[in-house]
């Protein structure tokens, strides 16, 4: 029997209830795509955006403890491949959107391009047909680099070879800086380009960043739930949640910085061209989320992970990790949906609809990935808290 086999009948059960809820909500939300086609295409959109962030946060995390290594990644590491499994399933919901593009983005319309001298004249990148290529080239980039190196750590899990181990660690470190860059220039498409007449250069990374701080809550939440039974119980230590709540608080910070770096020189600048696009998600009752954001997705985290007690505490860090989670939902809805309703403030309810329905699919395959192996890999080389335990320190 395998360490997994331990907790495979309650996984099975959360499979098969976020597999029903997901489709349900999905063919729920069809309603919506008959009754008005432009709003459902608008709910979607920020549905596919936070779980292929998800996904995306898994493929960076992967590479980036191969290339840094730590204790912290050997607790995570089979939900992380277990999410980094889920990126065909980001393909398939992907396809969707391609087919209203025309909806969704204005640089589709000859008319706007016209009007408008700065969007006419991106022409040449932004069109259908290249953001179509792109973004196939995208996934085919990060499922060949991500599912290549992730064959090589399944074949050093059963050889312990340590040569094998330097060539993961050796192929990782490019890896990852192609990801940093496709992703930046994915984030841009997808979300950047809804408004194509402003532009931000720092946009794509603190994006990228905001995802992996999402991707690290989401994975501390799945691990405490887990922790109660083997072979987690008799592994984890008050180490493993501080090494992880630390990545938190660093990203926290990375994100803040990021995003109030752009704000305060977009701000600064007051010019025409840039900063309609923060007048928009400030007024009309969107300032009430961003205010929200700005307080409780960032200051309370961060003095909440500056303390210990919280870090190394299990129940704490998650009840934080949730937090930051929900959080991180406002946040994409924040940046996504002012892009469409202008007026002011609107939630439908296909919003809420689409989320679960795309979030319970993609549950549903995270679990299946993640219940078809051990939780724990054997013979880990970084694992060097188990050696400590195991000499009594």
């Amino acid at each position: 029997m395998t360490p997994s086999n331990t907790l495979l009948p309650q996984m099975e059960r959360v499979q098969k209830s976020a597999l029903f809820v997901g489709v349900a909500a999905l063919a729920i939300s069809l309603i919506g795509l008959f009754g008005n086609a432009a709003h459902f295409w608008q709910s979607y959109l920020f549905a596919f955006i936070f779980w292929a962030g998800l996904t995306l946060g898994c493929l960076g995390i992967f590479f980036l403890h191969n290339v840094v290594g730590g204790n912290w990644g050997v607790a995570i590491r089979r939900l992380v491949e277990a999410g980094l499994k889920t990126l065909p399933l980001i393909v398939l919901l992907a396809i969707p959107i391609f087919f209203a593009l025309g909806t969704l983005y204005k640089w589709t319309d000859a008319g706007y391009r016209a009007e408008h001298f700065a969007v006419g004249h991106k022409a040449a990148y932004l069109n259908p047909t290249w953001f179509i290529i792109r973004t196939l080239l995208y996934f085919l980039i990060w499922i060949a680099s991500g599912y290549r190196i992730l064959a090589m750590a399944n074949e050093h899990d059963r050889t312990g070879d340590r040569a094998l181990f330097k060539r993961i660690k050796a192929r990782s470190a490019p890896a990852l800086l192609v990801f940093v860059v496709t992703t930046t220039l994915a984030f841009i498409d997808w979300i950047m380009s809804l408004e194509p007449d402003w532009y931000s250069t720092i946009y794509g990374w603190m994006y990228t960043v905001g995802q992996v701080l999402l991707t690290f809550s989401f994975l501390v939440a799945v691990l405490v739930l887990l922790s109660k039974r083997e072979p987690f119980v008799s592994f984890l230590t008050k180490q493993h949640y501080h090494d992880i709540g630390n990545l938190m608080l660093a990203f926290t910070m990375l994100w803040a910085y990021m995003s109030f770096a752009q704000f305060l020189i977009i701000w600064a600048e007051n010019l025409p061209d840039e900063i309609h696009w923060y007048v928009r998600r400030f007024s009309g009752g969107w300032g009430y989320i961003a205010w929200t954001i700005a307080i409780f997705h960032f200051f309370v985290p961060f003095f909440l992970l500056l303390l210990r007690f919280v870090k190394k505490n299990p129940t704490r860090l998650r009840t934080l990790a949730i937090w930051i989670i929900i959080m991180k939902m406002l946040d994409v809805f924040w940046i996504v949906e002012p892009a469409f309703r202008q007026r002011g403030l609107e939630v439908y309810w296909t919003d809420l609809v689409t989320l679960i329905g795309v979030g319970g699919v993609w549950l549903a395959v995270f679990i299946w990935n993640l219940k078809s192996r051990p939780l724990l890999a054997s013979h880990d080389p970084r694992d060097t808290y188990s050696l400590l335990k195991a000499h009594g320190h």
